[in-house]
């Protein structure tokens, strides 16, 4: 039997749990109980407002000019699956490139990943696949989130993707609104150097990190390192910051021979001689100073 919407808190709790606003949460409703009553085939004018936690439901009786409106004393509710799938076609919308959206894998084509997002199927190509999916396909049926793009691939699916800075910033919006101020990418995509506020990335690395791991599987990253936001009295000392802090956050066992405004010399550890991860940490530390010359020895 489907799950009937017991109350106005139920819906409230299950819009902020998707970072939905009230006045889309209210629209939601309002248009999911409409739909109750034209399957019964009425007419009605709904409103409703989560701040007084009121539901107010009036319909047509009569005809024409005749016709008076007639209030409802205890308005139809939707169940959470029609509640659900109206949000879902009003985040579809128009299909605006950028847009987050959940689609369920249903196949694999040319390398690349095809989605079903409500009823319209997606396509990934190879190269806008995360670096973990590239090397390890999902199952089919799993879910996913992905950011849709404006074009189109040859047999006419609308294309997404699940790489780069814009996408990652995206969901980490729609996940944890208002938390971040600044992405890096690095290592082919697979690394995030993400800086927020000092206080929000305490909270972060609560518990473990439960929170950093969580979207590092959402998003198909590696590893995902957090900074936070420079502190001193000048933006050089607020730069010098996070320098820092990128430097002990990222690879604990370098220290900082020598930090001046457009030179840092990075000293290495003897016992960790492997190329590739000293060119991903300096080309990162590059990209996050750029205006500094990077020195490692």
């Amino acid at each position: 039997m489907a799950l009937k919407i017991a109350s106005l808190a139920d819906v409230r709790a299950l819009g902020h749990e998707y970072g939905w606003d009230q006045r889309m949460i209210e629209a939601t409703l309002t248009q999911a109980i409409q739909l109750c009553y034209a399957e019964r085939g009425m007419l009605v004018e709904v409103e409703v407002d989560l701040g007084r936690g009121q539901v107010s439901a009036r319909r047509r009786t009569g005809h024409g000019e005749h016709g008076v409106w007639v209030d409802i004393d205890n308005p139809l509710m939707p169940t959470i699956g029609q509640f659900m799938n109206v949000m879902e076609l009003r985040l579809w919308g128009d299909g605006a490139p950028g847009r987050i959206l959940e689609g369920d894998v249903q196949g694999y084509r040319d390398g690349g990943i095809i989605y079903k997002v409500l009823n319209q199927f997606v396509y990934i190509p190879e190269n806008l696949l995360s670096v973990l999916d590239y090397q390890k396909k999902p199952a089919v049926g799993s879910k996913q989130v992905l950011a849709l793009c404006a074009s189109k691939d040859g047999q006419g699916m609308r294309i997404a993707t699940r790489r780069g800075k814009e996408f990652v910033a995206a969901v980490m919006e729609c996940y944890y609104p208002r938390c971040i101020s600044k992405i890096w990418m690095g290592a082919s995509n697979s690394w995030a150097v993400i800086r927020m506020q000092a206080d929000v990335m305490g909270k972060w690395l609560e518990n473990d990190g439960v929170n950093v791991k969580f979207l590092q599987g959402i998003l198909g990253l590696r590893r995902i390192t957090l900074i936070p936001e420079g502190q001193g009295l000048s933006r050089q000392e607020q730069a010098d910051s996070e320098v820092k802090h990128f430097v002990n956050n990222a690879w604990r066992k370098c220290k900082i021979a020598e930090l001046q405004p457009h030179r840092v010399v990075i000293q290495t550890p003897l016992d960790e001689p492997d190329p590739r991860k000293l060119r991903t940490f300096t080309a990162m530390l590059q990209k996050i100073c750029p205006e500094r010359q990077v020195v490692i020895v």
